[in-house]
């Protein structure tokens, strides 16, 4: 038994096809499929069951599929220790659109100026994604929102925030100091994409104030949000950081009553090697956020948000 035979099957197993498994691992489906037909070969055991081009554990290949994930975090904890020990460190670091360019910039010169032996690689990507990754082990640590319980991660809540209206500069409602959520009432809407959880926050708002929007615009990025309020396409939902970095022609506005917030929180696994880099840069994320000041207090809301009004 091959470690690579290994690694094939578990991305077997995690993608539910050979083709992209193939691809995930660089190389041919063919030579992938020959390796798993050998491991089951040589186990004795048949460990897939093949549905057309899906493929499903069966029930030897589940209890085989927990033992070679762990034998694959061992061997992968086992090279980084050795790698941490020699000095060389490096941390795989994921972080969501949503958050990323508000903080990223002062994250990692604050990383190169204190460990400027060590490597910090950040990926950026969607919540949902990033989670995979920190249960597979391809990534250390993630900063995001909304996380869903599991039993392999733990959660620290780093920093709490209040979301605010942001407004065309010459709307009707750019005259009021603060909004109520009946002034948002009737009101077109840019919103991100279901896969953010900003957008599941700012569902959730307007559903416990039982207001009724016209979403005229689902985008990815929290820029593009910004850039289509400026222009008087609708308001939006977005974060107190997102007023950091200025945009002509949106202006903020704080919103009265029940103001949503979201939490901004450190997702890590809980069985995974963490070397002398990885935790200094952990240390460097919470003193970030602790200057930042709005540290909240209770546990991340995981409840799904009641559906959004529209018409």
């Amino acid at each position: 038994m091959e470690i690579h035979q290994l690694r094939y099957f578990v991305s077997v197993a995690e993608v539910g096809n050979f083709t992209q498994a193939a691809k995930r691992c660089h190389i041919s489906q063919p030579s992938l499929s020959q390796q798993i037909l050998k491991l089951e070969d040589e186990l004795g055991q048949k460990l897939f069951d093949r549905l057309g081009r899906r493929v499903q554990l069966t029930a030897a290949g589940m209890v085989f599929f927990e033992r070679a994930q762990r034998i694959l975090v061992e061997i992968d904890d086992a090279a980084r220790a050795v790698r941490d020990e020699s000095g060389a460190g490096r941390v795989r670091f994921g972080i969501v659109p949503s958050i990323a360019p508000y903080v990223l910039p002062d994250l990692l010169q604050r990383f190169q100026d204190e460990l400027p032996d060590s490597r910090v690689d950040v990926h950026e990507d969607f919540r949902s994604l990033l989670l995979e990754q920190v249960d597979s082990g391809d990534l250390d640590a993630v900063i995001l929102t909304l996380p869903p319980a599991s039993p392999n991660i733990e959660i620290e809540l780093l920093y709490s925030e209040p979301l605010l209206a942001a407004i065309p500069a010459g709307h009707v409602l750019a005259t009021k100091p603060r909004l109520t959520p009946r002034d948002l009432d009737g009101q077109r809407l840019v919103l991100l994409g279901d896969a953010s959880s900003l957008a599941l926050q700012t569902r959730r708002f307007f559903g416990d104030h039982r207001i009724n929007v016209d979403v005229v615009c689902r985008c990815a990025q929290v820029w593009t949000v910004k850039t289509l309020v400026a222009a008087g396409i609708g308001l939006a939902i977005l974060p107190q950081m997102a007023a950091d970095l200025a945009h002509e022609g949106v202006i903020y506005r704080e919103l009265s009553g029940l103001v949503p917030h979201r939490e901004i929180v450190l997702v890590r696994h809980t069985q995974r090697f963490r070397g002398r880099s990885e935790e200094a840069w952990m240390e460097i994320v919470r003193d970030y956020f602790a200057q930042r000041g709005g540290a909240a207090t209770g546990g991340t809301r995981r409840s799904p948000p009641p559906p959004l009004n529209t018409r």
